[in-house]
């Protein structure tokens, strides 16, 4: 379960508000029930429509409780980098509640084929979540919602998630402060079909288009706080984490210009 920084240090101290956060957690997991079939009729009929065999590769589901006063999206990026992380080889520790399934060896030579796309894929995975979680609202006025997306990643790779998004008043804890609830759950599944019939794109152009799209993310996100679908708290913290996926790729970009690998195609 993941907690902005307020609620963390509250549950260290008392006792008391650490068994109203599971209490609150227990009930969010059974509202997201139904996701769960919804998000595999999404998987079923995806590929069903494509004609395409296909493995489940990873999964998981976590949480996240957040004060509209220290609204944050750090720990789920941090959850994503870490996933990030397992997927390429550079850790063996996935975050609790991720499962990573058996490696075969065709979805071992895709990995290997994107030696150069974490950076890419990891900011792709947090637009596709920032994205959904900005369209539920302000944390100041979240009503209960859900939504179901699923986003190619390339080489075969697609995510399916399934995000619920409520809100409740803490009054005994935090006065009138309102708290924002996320349920996220999530699987990636690998086809060798999908692979083969995406469009060829080089690794630099992945780059340039990524850098394009966040850069007007960004000012879509002050166009958002200036007509009040972003409180001041949110803007902040997404525009820090898009500011910082916006430098890492564009070191990455640089770095590739003088690689032979920036010309590898990449199936997309």
């Amino acid at each position: 379960m993941g907690r902005s920084r307020s609620i963390a240090e509250l549950a260290a101290k008392q006792a008391s508000f650490n068994e109203h956060l599971k209490k609150l957690e227990s009930q969010l997991s059974q509202k997201a029930a139904g996701n769960d079939k919804a998000l595999q009729d999404l998987i079923t009929d995806t590929y069903k429509s494509g004609g395409w065999n296909h493995q489940l590769y990873l999964k998981g589901r976590k949480t996240e409780f957040m004060m509209s006063s220290d609204w944050s999206l750090d720990n789920i990026k941090r959850t994503i980098d870490a996933i990030g992380k397992a997927v390429f080889g550079n850790s063996k520790d996935l975050p609790n509640g991720i499962n990573m399934e058996a490696e075969t060896e065709k979805m071992g030579a895709a990995i290997k084929g994107m030696a150069n796309l974490q950076i890419y894929m990891t900011s792709k995975v947090f637009d596709v979540l920032s994205g959904a979680i900005q369209s539920f609202g302000s944390s100041s006025w979240l009503t209960y919602n859900t939504q179901l997306i699923t986003e190619p990643l390339g080489n075969g790779f697609r995510l399916f998630v399934a995000i619920l998004a409520d809100s409740s008043k803490s009054t005994g804890f935090f006065n009138s402060d309102s708290m924002s609830e996320y349920a996220f759950v999530f699987e990636v599944h690998f086809s060798v079909q999908e692979a083969s019939q995406q469009a060829l794109i080089t690794i630099t152009k992945l780059y340039e288009d990524q850098i394009t799209a966040f850069v007007q993310k960004s000012e879509d996100l002050l166009s958002q706080l200036e007509n009040d679908r972003l409180d001041p708290v949110q803007y902040q913290s997404l525009a820090d984490v898009y500011r910082k996926m916006i430098e890492a790729a564009r070191a990455k970009l640089k770095a590739l210009e003088t690689s032979p690998q920036s010309h590898a195609v990449i199936s997309m």
